[in-house]
């Protein structure tokens, strides 16, 4: 009786916040007395990513927003693109150096 319960879509919301409780639950628990058997939390805790696919399942236009969020937790950000420099700025000595590129000529 409890499967045809979740298989409702009132169901599946009623079964996901209380999911929800008892993953905050075990989160004050974990903080509080150290519970040997909860890794730290480090990134979205599992509720929040069970109701953002629900939302997806409502809205299938939000499922290219988690995509890209996916996306972007795996991708890095340098700041240097493994060219060599073509801008130098000397604050000491008040210069600025600006190398043109030759597509720029």
């Amino acid at each position: 009786m409890a499967l045809v319960a979740f298989m409702s879509i009132p169901g599946l919301v009623l079964g996901l916040v209380a999911f929800a409780v008892l993953d905050h639950l075990g989160w004050w628990a974990h903080r509080r007395f150290r519970l040997p058997w909860r890794r730290d939390e480090v990134g979205r805790p599992v509720s929040a990513i069970a109701v953002g696919e629900l939302d997806v399942f409502f809205h299938g236009t939000h499922r290219n927003q988690q995509d890209q969020r996916a996306s972007s937790l795996m991708m890095r950000d340098d700041e240097s693109d493994g060219a060599p420099p073509r801008t130098r700025i000397d604050l000491d000595s008040g210069t600025a150096i600006v190398r043109r590129t030759p597509d720029d000529a």
